[in-house]
């Protein structure tokens, strides 16, 4: 005789491994156990029907749409819209076949004809849906009704099924459980509070009297009342906090975390609950301590798979620039995406075309394990779209493909012991701590998209659950999860246009008090030393004759005296975390780059602009910002090399990138010339400019200049090739032009001015004094150090 047990069914997997987890260390046999989902596709057949997936569903409701003026509803028949807008008329059809209402009753109801057209045109996909499904001998939830039957062979393996009841029977659920009830032993375990009792009026029929705030056990095969338990609040500490950011409620988390770790609290019974989950991405971003593991899994956003798979479809889309740099940045080979899937975008697609597109994306993508969800997704639309004739195109497959492949995530493991999850996966969990952020009225309670078509009054006037009867549900979701706890913390932002959820003050007793506590929690997340100025006069003796200047270094200390002793004298280094590149670090690249293109080049009369394009991929750059700084000045230089390529015709390149070091009246002075040009006999040195904004030095402003730098290059050419037959040039790379440094002997005059100025100064004490011209303080990384922000 087989042996029967007990069956034990409960809203969550989470539950069932909490349950299994607790039991391990027990000497008794682990119970069977199902999640009710699960519990539901056991317990029925559906007579060698197919079960209609996700992705099979919106083929056919595109196909039910054809011929019918959707856009009265709203909805574009566009399909890549379609995709999205979808979901509402399913959602609708679900809501009403799973509460056993037709459309006709809803006409009924509508007594003014508000609804009419809109109910005709439903009406009408509806019908043409249902028929595509019988025809093709599928089934899913729309007429699921009509072809389900119990599985007793399933149901005879157990003596008895327990079933833990956290939310809401649709009719057609709880009519599947009344037959499976009259066939087993069914018990079914659920609380009861003021949220919930439009789920319990289910069981109304029972004739039995359910009270407010009780757990209750029902033998529901026979009719009667088990267990009547009244509910305790574990409810000890609780804590509600209001923040100016959604980005400052992590530091609260963390704050939060510590407390409960110091009252002795074991990690694993914490639990952080997201009203909006995707504000787990910006959690993870700041779990330096690793506390978390998220539920939800991690998304997949930015790996290769998904990367290179979302760029395609881009540029196909749209072969911009953007689009077009994003594919090198990602190094797809743009010529097999032109050759070998840009003539397909538009034609009816192939199972060959399709796994040769999917093979591509995943040659570049080394994780195992999203390599085998992502076949398992592969598997599961070549079945749906290759198991019958579909002229669906390229570009609509893609476009179905790439929005099931965001959604795949990846287990979170080896991670931290406080688990992060959304609130449908706390029902029937019980924790020593619960974490709640986001506690707004945007998040609390959750907007359903279920109400789109119909008003909340003619909802309730056909049966149908209204929006407040699922805001109730969601409310008694928290109010579970509340009184569960021990210690519960809140946190939401309090903005000019976030406010605390209006259901703060029914769920908890204690007045929510709005402040603002930024302040009291941000050194968690930021260093937030507090800044002293330094204010007093620095003087002191130091003999600069003996200091090697540059250009650069002469031209701080004409400018800003006290810079200069900041940065050469007591070397404090700049430091910064913002992305926006330096000034100088798109002008470095460039000077490589034209650096190396003329090394690679000992034949000038073969230079090719290949190798300036091949040199950019060389000198790639991971920051955001630079990239398309490098991509605008691709095309700049390109310009440059027709300009350079004809001047030197006629003139040879004799040096690149020389460095010097020698003496002019008496001070050491030192450098790096990015070039020489010889033409005829004379000698051209060169500085390539990248700034927008070059000016030079004229006769009549130059005796107020603090750019010395052709001159400290003269200087050094000077003594190099001992001839005053030079000529020094700013190449302006940005406008494509040679520009003379025209006042070069009144300028070498008046540096060797500033040169005695400097062997007086040194004699004595120096006062490193701020500079008067505050312009020069805009983007001096000295600037807090001086109070000049």
């Amino acid at each position: 005789m087989q042996f029967k047990k007990k069956l034990l069914v409960f809203p969550t997997s989470r539950v069932i491994r909490e349950l299994i987890s607790k039991q391990k260390s027990e000497n008794t046999l682990l119970p069977s156990t199902l999640t009710i989902d699960e519990f539901f596709k056991k317990s029925i057949t559906l007579s060698n029907l197919k079960y209609c997936e996700e992705e099979q569903r919106v083929l056919f409701l595109n196909e039910a749409i054809k011929n019918i003026d959707i856009k009265k509803l709203g909805i574009s028949d566009n399909f890549t819209k379609f995709l999205k807008q979808s979901d509402y008329i399913y959602r609708f059809f679900l809501e009403l076949s799973s509460e056993k209402v037709e459309i006709s009753q809803i006409q009924d109801v509508d007594t003014y004809d508000f609804y009419l057209e809109h109910l005709q045109i439903l009406q009408s996909i509806k019908t043409n849906y249902i028929n595509i499904l019988e025809n093709n001998n599928y089934v899913d939830r729309i007429n699921i009704d009509n072809h389900y039957k119990i599985n007793q062979d399933f149901l005879q393996k157990f003596n008895e099924i327990e079933l833990n009841f956290e939310g809401y029977f649709t009719k057609i659920e709880f009519d599947m459980i009344i037959k499976i009830s009259e066939l087993i032993d069914f018990k079914i375990i659920f609380y009861s509070n003021s949220y919930n009792q439009k789920s319990l009026e289910v069981f109304k029929d029972l004739d039995l009297e359910i009270k407010l705030d009780y757990k209750y056990k029902l033998d529901l095969t026979n009719k009667k009342i088990l267990e009547e338990i009244p509910i305790i609040d574990r409810l000890e500490f609780l804590e509600t906090k209001g923040f100016s950011s959604r980005l400052n409620q992590i530091a609260y988390i963390k704050s939060s975390i510590q407390i409960c770790i110091n009252k002795g609290i074991n990690p694993s019974n914490i639990a952080l609950v997201l009203p909006d989950e995707s504000f787990a991405s910006y959690i993870e971003l700041f779990d330096d301590e690793n506390y978390f593991n998220y539920a939800m899994g991690k998304s997949i956003r930015n790996t290769n798979l998904y990367q290179i798979a979302n760029a395609i479809y881009l540029y196909l889309s749209e072969s911009e620039i953007k689009n077009i740099s994003n594919l090198e940045f990602l190094r797809i080979d743009k010529k097999v995406i032109d050759e070998k899937i840009k003539y397909l975008w538009n034609k009816v697609i192939s199972k060959e075309n399709f796994l040769f597109v999917t093979d591509f994306i995943k040659s570049k993508e080394l994780n195992v394990e999203l390599i085998q969800k992502y076949d398992e997704l592969l598997y599961k639309l070549n079945i749906i779209l290759f198991s019958r004739q579909n002229n669906i195109l390229l570009k609509d497959v893609y476009k179905i493909f790439l929005q099931k492949l965001v959604k795949i995530t990846l287990d979170d493991v080896n991670s931290g012991k406080i688990t992060v999850l959304g609130l449908l996966e706390t029902r029937a969990m019980e924790f020593d701590a619960v974490i709640i952020c986001d506690f707004n009225e945007s998040f609390i309670p959750k907007i359903s998209i279920k109400d789109k078509f119909l008003s909340t009054k003619l909802k309730q006037l056909s049966n149908l659950p209204t929006q407040f009867d699922r805001e109730n549900l969601q409310k008694y979701y928290y109010k579970r999860l509340v009184n569960s706890s021990k210690n519960v913390f809140i946190s939401y932002v309090n903005s000019d246009i976030n406010q605390i959820s209006r259901f703060a003050n029914e769920l908890f007793e204690k007045r929510i008090i709005t402040d603002i506590n930024d302040n009291f929690y941000k050194h968690i997340l930021y260093d937030n030393h507090k800044i002293s100025h330094f204010e007093q006069d620095i003087i002191e003796k130091i003999d600069l004759t003996k200091f090697i200047w540059s250009a650069t270094s002469f031209k701080i200390f004409l400018q800003c005296r006290r810079k200069f002793y900041l940065q050469y004298i007591l070397k404090i280094k700049e430091h910064t975390i913002s992305l926006k590149p330096k000034a100088y670090e798109l002008g470095e690249i460039i000077h490589s780059i034209l650096e190396d293109f003329y090394t690679l080049n000992d034949n000038f009369d073969d230079l090719n602009f290949e190798k300036i394009e091949q040199l950019f991929t060389k000198y790639q750059s991971k920051n955001p910002f630079l990239i398309l700084d490098l991509e605008i000045w691709k095309k700049k230089l390109y310009d440059f090399y027709l300009l350079d390529k004809e001047r030197l015709k006629n003139r040879k390149i004799i040096a690149l990138e020389k460095n010097f070091d020698c003496l002019f009246n008496g001070i050491k002075i030192k450098g790096v010339i990015d070039r020489i040009d010889k033409y005829e006999e004379n000698y051209e040195l060169i500085d390539y400019k990248t700034s927008s904004t070059l000016s030079v030095d004229t006769l009549k402003n130059y005796e107020k200049s603090d750019d010395f730098q052709l001159e400290f290059y003269y200087i050094a050419m000077n003594q190099f090739f001992q001839t005053n037959k030079i000529k020094a040039y700013y190449y302006n790379l940005n406008e494509t032009s040679l520009i003379e440094e025209e006042v070069l002997n009144e300028k070498l005059d008046l540096l060797s001015l500033k040169f005695d100025e400097i062997k007086e100064i040194s004699k004595g004490e120096i006062s490193f004094s701020k500079c008067e011209d505050k312009s020069n303080c805009i983007y001096c990384s000295y600037k807090i150090i001086c109070n000049r922000e």
